[in-house]
């Protein structure tokens, strides 16, 4: 049985069909979206009441599921879709990479991290693993920690870093703070694992720091 609000739904995807997603506000896109996980209410309402409680179209989509279903209204389904469209995006994001083999400088490496990294809330660190020759033999997520803080240690990479056979390697972490200069702790570890690594004849190649859209690379900072 139709209901009060088809006319209208069908009135906003017409805008976005025609239109496109640069005609909507943030506001007529989470609208839009939830279309398709509550059929039967003003999801008007809820839109608002997603922007209103996180702050910004980005903000919700980062937000974790239950905190999404903390807004009256929001339940399982529509918070499962709004991190599905956040998976979407990442997936698109990182894409390219698949089509990468070699990484030749830290400017590769850069550019390889940062989509894979800028979006993250948390601090998450990768581990690639190089042959002599530069080539990828993989690119591992080997930690996830919490906000401001990952949990990784020298043995951890350097007992992947082997069992990969990789001649080089490539540490890559994010600050989720924005902040794209080394810690002393970041600065301990690189040394560290430089030296652990030596041991084994495997080459610490760079340590990327991404920071939003920015990285920073330990190589060319002289860190390294």
């Amino acid at each position: 049985m139709p209901t009060v609000h088809d006319g209208h739904r069908e009135r906003v995807k017409e805008q976005f069909a025609v239109y496109g997603g640069e005609s909507m506000t943030d506001i007529q896109y989470f609208e839009m979206l939830l279309f398709y996980a509550i059929p039967r209410r003003d999801t008007n309402e809820l839109a608002h009441a997603l922007l209103e409680r996180f702050g910004s179209l980005r903000a919700v989509l980062d937000a974790d599921p239950a905190e999404l279903r903390s807004v009256k209204g929001i339940g399982e389904n529509a918070a499962l879709l709004i991190k599905t469209v956040r998976e979407g995006m990442r997936r698109y994001m990182v894409e390219p990479n698949r089509e990468i083999r070699y990484i030749f400088s830290s400017s590769d490496a850069g550019r390889y991290f940062l989509p894979i990294l800028q979006y993250e809330t948390i601090e998450k660190a990768y581990l690639m693993c190089l042959d002599k020759n530069d080539a990828i033999i993989s690119c591992t997520e080997i930690s996830s920690g919490i906000q401001g803080a990952v949990n990784v240690t020298i043995r951890q990479i350097v007992d992947t870093a082997v069992r990969r056979c990789a001649a080089k390697v490539i540490l890559a972490h994010n600050h989720p703070s924005g902040n794209p200069y080394p810690s002393a702790e970041d600065k301990l570890l690189t040394d560290g694992l430089k030296k652990a690594l030596r041991l084994m004849e495997i080459k610490l190649r760079d340590h990327i720091l991404v920071a939003g859209k920015t990285y920073v690379s330990f190589a060319q900072f002289g860190f390294l």
